[in-house]
C-alpha cells in the first residue's frame, strides 16, 4: 500500500510539474520578455513549433510576443481598437480603397527587430463568409491581401518572409 501511495504521489507531482512547464517558457525567454515589457500583465505562455509566444496586456492593449531559439525576439503583435491607432497613411489608404459593406474584425500592428512595421486589417464582408487580411506598410502601401475565408487567419512569422 505504501508503494502504491508513493507511486500515486510521484505521478501526481510529475503531472503538476509537466503542466507548469507547459504554461511557461525557458528561463532565458522569460527574462528576455521581462526586459522588453517589464509592465506586462496577465501573462500567458504558449509553445508553437519552434516558437515561444507570450500573450499579455500592456498599456491596455492585448499583445503577443514571439520568441525563437535562444530567446531571440521574432515579432510583436499589438491589437488595436480602431484606425485612429494606426499610422495616418494606412488609415487614409484603407478608407480610400475599402468600400462598404464591410466590417473590420481586428487590427494588428506587427513590429519586428529588423524589418519595417506591418499593419494588418482583417475585414469581413457583410452577409458573406468572406474574410480578407490586408497587410499595409507604414506609408500606406498595400503589401498583400490574403483571403482567409474558412480558415483561422492566424498570424505567424513565416507570413512576413
Amino acid at each position: 500500500m505504501k508503494k502504491f501511495k508513493f507511486n500515486l504521489l510521484a505521478g501526481l507531482l510529475l503531472l503538476i510539474s509537466a503542466s507548469v512547464c507547459a504554461q511557461n517558457a525557458p528561463e532565458k525567454v522569460q527574462e528576455a520578455f521581462k526586459k522588453m515589457y517589464p509592465k506586462g500583465t496577465t501573462v500567458e505562455w504558449e509553445h508553437k513549433g519552434d516558437y515561444h509566444i507570450v500573450g499579455f496586456v500592456s498599456d491596455s492593449h492585448d499583445m503577443n510576443v514571439w520568441f525563437g531559439n535562444n530567446a531571440r525576439w521574432i515579432m510583436t503583435e499589438t491589437n488595436v481598437e480602431s484606425l485612429e491607432e494606426v499610422p495616418a497613411p494606412i488609415a487614409k489608404a484603407f478608407m480610400q480603397t475599402e468600400t462598404p459593406p464591410i466590417q473590420i474584425r481586428y487590427i494588428k500592428i506587427i513590429t519586428f527587430p529588423k524589418m519595417p512595421t506591418v499593419v494588418i486589417i482583417d475585414i469581413e464582408e457583410y452577409n458573406s463568409n468572406r474574410e480578407i487580411q490586408l497587410f499595409y506598410a507604414p506609408d500606406g502601401k498595400l503589401l498583400q491581401s490574403l483571403d482567409v475565408s474558412g480558415g483561422d487567419g492566424e498570424i505567424y512569422p513565416e507570413l512576413f518572409g
